[in-house]
């Protein structure tokens, strides 16, 4: 669908497809089977609500060519934004008469694990992350952690739960490197500019 001498013929650029994919796959939408990355029940819900135009490649097609328009001066800059706002315009208007009940249809697929300490948001479980439902938020518990893999640990579904309900969970099994020893402690979330901070606290033992 684009023109003979339209110069980028793809959706997006390998980076900018590259951080989209990883995206969806961290909120749940997307998952990888082998060299496949494929719909989960909740992408699968979402592409059912998302409106056509949205779904279509066309659309990039056709800014595309329009760019190449404006290169040769066939159209002028401020047609070419005019054209955008329009069409933003349109898709939220789509976006707004999508039924509450369909909208809500994707997200009974997941189960909400808590709430963003952040924003109140819902927190649901990605693949790699247990993730705020808003987009905006940057908040995120990651299974994989710099403070908790020091210490041979990473974050299950069980800690999440409790750090996000009570701002703290007791862990097991913690690696001392210094003392090459296992050590039992709490591990205390924080927040500091939306993002998750932790640290230990050992409970004081009862005589």
């Amino acid at each position: 669908e684009f023109d003979s001498e339209t110069e980028k013929k793809g959706l997006g650029t390998p980076a900018t497809r590259a951080n989209i994919i990883e995206k969806l796959v961290s909120s749940g939408y997307a998952e990888r089977k082998g060299k496949q990355i494929l719909p989960t029940m909740a992408g699968c819900e979402l592409i059912h609500v998302m409106p056509e135009n949205l779904k279509s490649a066309s659309l990039t097609a056709e800014w595309e060519n329009q760019l190449l328009m404006m290169e040769k001066g066939k159209i002028q800059e401020d047609g070419f934004m005019d054209g955008i706002v329009s069409m933003i315009t349109e898709i939220l208007s789509v976006c707004r008469a999508i039924p509450e009940e369909e909208r809500k249809r994707f997200q009974t697929a997941r189960e909400v694990l808590g709430k963003c300490p952040v924003c109140g948001s819902d927190v649901y479980e990605g693949k790699t992350n247990y993730y705020c439902s808003d987009r905006n938020c940057p908040f995120a518990l990651w299974k994989a952690n710099r403070f908790l893999e020091s210490m041979k640990k990473s974050m299950d579904k069980k800690m999440a739960v409790e750090l996000l309900k009570k701002g703290r969970t007791h862990v097991k099994g913690l690696y001392s490197q210094k003392k090459d020893s296992k050590f039992d402690a709490d591990l205390v979330l924080g927040v500091e500019d939306g993002k998750a901070r932790f640290s230990l606290e050992f409970p004081k033992k009862k005589k």
